[in-house]
């Protein structure tokens, strides 16, 4: 048969109560401990991964911004370009104008001359055919009176005979 001894006794008693106080002052400060970490741990990835999410919509919204910043520069280059491209039209249009008026002015200063020079023909012609003429008849003529002559006879002349002189 079995034999119950008292230490034997004891030492179950004393392993018992050992358990027991392991329980009550370790293991539940040791299990509440790592379930502390455990929630900390679990509260720090959930939190690492917001932050990531949040990254990556920060992310797109920088894209977007990006994308918008540069959709902005290339309408603001466009409009700076239309504006180059009106501006030199309108250097272009009135360096025309200025040409045109350019020539408009010199042709009327070649008809002046050409007036001019119609004249200074007619004087002298006048003044020719005067000396000429009264050299001729041996008497001089009045001035007045011989102007008004070849005048006369100028107008009556064919153009073409005195050339491209109008």
């Amino acid at each position: 048969m079995v034999e119950i001894n008292t230490t034997l006794l004891w030492q179950v008693i004393n392993f018992l109560v050992l358990l027991w106080l392991l329980k009550r002052y370790l293991y539940g400060p040791i299990k509440e401990i790592l379930d502390k970490r455990e929630n900390m741990i679990k509260s720090e990835i959930n939190e690492a991964e917001e932050r990531h999410q949040e990254a990556i919509e920060l992310k797109e919204e920088y894209k977007a911004e990006l994308k918008r910043a540069q959709d902005k520069s290339s309408d603001i280059i466009d409009k700076a370009e239309q504006r180059a491209r009106e501006r030199a039209k309108e250097i272009i249009n009135q360096a025309k104008e200025k040409a045109n008026k350019i020539e408009i002015d010199k042709l009327q200063e070649i008809k002046q001359a050409k007036v001019k020079a119609r004249k200074e023909i007619r004087d002298q012609f006048t003044e020719v055919t005067l000396m000429a003429a009264a050299k001729m008849i041996g008497q001089e003529i009045d001035k007045r009176k011989h102007e008004d002559l070849m005048s006369e006879y100028i107008d009556k002349i064919d153009k073409k005979k005195l050339g491209d002189v109008q």
